[in-house]
């Protein structure tokens, strides 16, 4: 069962993915804040980030760069969570792939599903 980080500082958000996502057969482990994301990162070795961007203190940009700096999660995947962007207005964040919050659940799963590697 592919294990999924979910960082987002709204916690009805995460809340709701994790609920949705654990439905769909993943196993799920989230964090609302920057110093919390990079410990659970390094410690549970998640086959996916689910990472906002716009966070207080450390934003997703400051994470994601914090976690292709580390040797342990350099090559975890990250998908930028955005509720400022749309799917058709940019197609990658920080060099990143982005899931818009506006999408639907079909899509957000979708998106993961081909970024795992995983069959629709």
């Amino acid at each position: 069962m592919p294990k999924i980080l979910i960082i987002d500082d709204e916690i009805a958000i995460f809340e709701l993915l994790a609920s949705f996502l654990t439905l769909n057969g993943f196993q799920v482990v989230t964090a609302s804040e920057g110093k919390e994301a990079l410990r659970l990162a390094n410690s549970e070795q998640p086959n996916l980030i689910l990472l906002d961007i716009n966070m207080p203190g450390m934003d997703g940009g400051d994470i994601a760069r914090e976690l292709s700096s580390h040797s342990k999660t350099k090559n975890i995947p990250i998908l930028f969570l955005s509720a400022m962007v749309t799917e058709g207005e940019q197609t990658k964040i920080h060099g990143h792939e982005f899931i818009s919050k506006l999408s639907t659940e079909e899509e957000i799963l979708a998106k993961i599903r081909k970024t795992l590697g995983l069959a629709p």
